[in-house]
């Protein structure tokens, strides 16, 4: 915190509210980014930061400036988040309740009474300058590890994401969860057992994800799969919430890619439109489809996983169009 902090701290305890704003807005990404981590959900991150300030701002009184604010904050916030989830399932995607589905789009209605797992856009993450903070960040926000730390615990969770993910000490977790180290030691041996850690990506495979981009584009963009039909894995799965869909295996992957009802006709160029738009950590594209008007509108967005060999081994696609102009896209392209 800079020298100005104490300044800051008076300040906003007599009622500044800019003071306040440059208290708390410097760790607003940060602690978005946690709050999506625990929750699984991009417009809870939203609610949990929105309410966290309010309860910084409330509670200011109760702040030691001998303290870091950082860690003050970093405690109302999990605090908020193991809140919201005292009453309430986990975020889950397709796979995770129901069976594999026949190639094509979805037959079935939308489940809007199933909590789904949301994407974050890469845009929005913290900025980070050191590599090894580069993919400390990309490791711990992949939809793979967002979807499988659902499965613990919440007070395990936040143990797990504060020290394997964000770098806090086992003293400063314990110190934000109140709890004391033996415990926090505990938590994470038992959530290191009930999970995978965070996948480690190499440099070379940091640079397939232009590449990937690349051919996703083109294979939408002119209806011409083949390029990115080389990279997908053999096993490669695609799931598509809201609806209660997903496809196993490479061949329905494509078949469902290709499909005259995903198309409204034939694959062709002209159909589909999509800007690049990098998601968990991983190559993403949204798509924006043409309309009535000759004008191109929001539909859907995917995010794909890489393997080892840079393979595509998973494809999320979210049906979340009112996302794109909050993320900062553009709501319509025009032709």
């Amino acid at each position: 915190m800079s020298e100005n902090f104490e300044p800051l701290v008076e300040a906003a305890r007599g009622g500044d509210e800019r003071a306040f704003r440059a208290l708390v807005e410097p760790l607003d990404r940060e602690l978005h980014a946690y709050a999506y981590r625990m929750l699984g959900g991009f417009h809870d991150a939203d609610d949990v930061l929105q309410e966290s300030r309010l309860k910084a701002w409330r509670a200011l009184a109760t702040y030691e400036p001998r303290a870091s604010f950082r860690a003050w904050m970093y405690r109302i916030v999990t605090n908020t988040c193991l809140d919201m989830l005292k009453a309430r399932p986990r975020r889950v995607l397709p796979q995770d309740v129901g069976s594999s589905v026949a190639p094509g789009p979805p037959t079935t209605e939308p489940r809007s009474d199933i909590l789904w797992l949301e994407p974050y856009p890469d845009a929005l993450l913290p900025v980070v300058l050191e590599p090894e903070q580069v993919a400390r960040l990309r490791e711990g926000i992949r939809l793979a590890f967002v979807r499988v730390v659902q499965v613990l615990p919440p007070r395990q969770r936040a143990a797990l994401i504060l020290h394997d993910v964000l770098d806090w000490s086992v003293a400063e977790v314990a110190a934000i969860l109140e709890t004391t180290e033996a415990a926090i030691n505990s938590a994470l041996q038992r959530a290191r057992a009930a999970i995978a850690r965070p996948r480690e990506e190499s440099p070379a495979l940091a640079t397939r994800h232009a590449e990937v981009v690349d051919r996703f584009v083109h294979a939408w963009e002119r209806g011409d799969f083949d390029d990115f039909v080389r990279l997908l894995a053999s096993d490669a799965v695609m799931n598509m919430p809201p609806w209660e869909y997903w496809l196993d295996g490479k061949d329905a992957v494509v078949a469902t890619m290709q499909s005259s009802g995903t198309w409204d006709g034939e694959p062709r160029p002209g159909r589909y439109r999509i800007v690049p738009a990098p998601m968990n950590g991983d190559p993403g594209g949204l798509a924006y489809v043409r309309g009535p008007d000759g004008r191109y509108h929001p539909v859907c967005l995917t995010v794909m996983s890489l393997d080892a060999n840079g393979r595509v081994v998973e494809l999320t696609t979210f049906v979340l169009p009112e996302l794109f102009a909050a993320w900062g896209f553009p709501p319509v392209l025009d032709a």
